[in-house]
């Protein structure tokens, strides 16, 4: 019998439908074929288990052995209509892992264009710092600064990175023109808490100085607050170039000093093998890779 079942497969559904109506008739009209079409299909189930109906007249009442069966089948049947609703609605959403910086300060002022494009797909975002394991999660998808080196996950690049000091036009003011080094004495520099290799030290060392003194630090730990702080002309930031690209375009934040630490870390779009070829998963990243190109070199 196992590899003759799947030759039932639509008989075990017409007979799920017609126990569930209770009616050949009610069947038909819910399956849109005609009653004989009902009607054969439990013949050939008839002639592989046995009776499944005693028919009287006006009356159709199911054998024990119909309703044996029947249970079976609807657990089936339960079960697949369950998957099939989930995997319709992952194919209307999209879940993805950001990092907070990322995603407070480039992503989520960007995704209007993605929704306005695709209203039919559900964008969900989980933010947060950690390396999440995508085995035991609802994740699609994520957006991870670093290596690319990631076990077990599809990693496709998105852009380099790069960091340097910025600061509002009125700050700039402060600085002797062009600005020397020696003027961050009389300055708060804010930065986030991004590790000493993408940080401070390291861009001093870019600059090819031993140390460069500044007036007061202040840490914080959402680099788009770190920017909003600079913006509001509280001090100078470090900051990753592709955070605060519309700032400088626009003239909110300006450059000093044309220091700029290459980080070996990229952009990547990353996600595991389940997610590969799904729908709205792909639409994403065709759209993402978009809105990362005028920041690649």
């Amino acid at each position: 019998m196992s590899d003759r079942w799947p030759h039932f497969l639509k008989g075990f559904w017409v007979l799920d439908v017609v126990v569930r109506m209770k009616s050949f008739s009610a069947a038909a009209e819910y399956l849109n074929v005609s009653q004989s079409a009902v009607s054969q299909q439990i013949r050939v189930l008839e002639n592989e288990y046995g009776s499944l109906f005693d028919r009287h007249p006006r009356q159709l009442k199911p054998t024990e052995l119909c309703l044996e069966l029947a249970s079976h089948l609807r657990k089936g049947f339960s079960h697949i209509e369950e998957g099939a609703m989930v995997i319709h609605q992952k194919s209307n959403q999209v879940t993805l892992s950001v990092l907070p910086s990322i995603g407070s300060a480039w992503l989520i002022p960007r995704l209007h264009k993605f929704q306005e494009l695709h209203p039919e797909i559900e964008v969900r975002l989980s933010m947060s710092e950690a390396l999440v394991d995508f085995s035991d999660t609802g994740l699609d998808a994520g957006i991870r600064l670093g290596s690319g080196d990631y076990p077990d996950l599809i990693a496709k690049p998105l852009c380099d990175e790069e960091v340097f000091l910025v600061c509002s036009p009125a700050r700039v003011k402060d600085f002797s023109q062009p600005p020397v080094f020696s003027d961050l004495r009389r300055q708060l520099l804010i930065y986030d808490n991004a590790r000493n290799k993408q940080n401070w030290p390291a861009w001093v060392k870019a600059t090819g100085q031993d140390d460069i003194p500044v007036q007061q630090k202040l840490m914080i730990s959402d680099s788009g607050q770190v920017i909003r702080m600079a913006l509001a002309g509280r001090g100078v930031a470090l900051v990753r170039r592709v955070l605060v690209a519309d700032e400088l375009r626009s003239g909110e934040l300006v450059k000093l000093f044309g220091v700029s630490l290459k980080l070996k870390s990229q952009y990547y779009f990353v996600l595991p093998k389940r997610s590969r070829g799904q729908p709205s998963v792909t639409v994403f990243y065709k759209w993402l890779k978009s809105e990362f190109e005028p920041y690649r070199s």
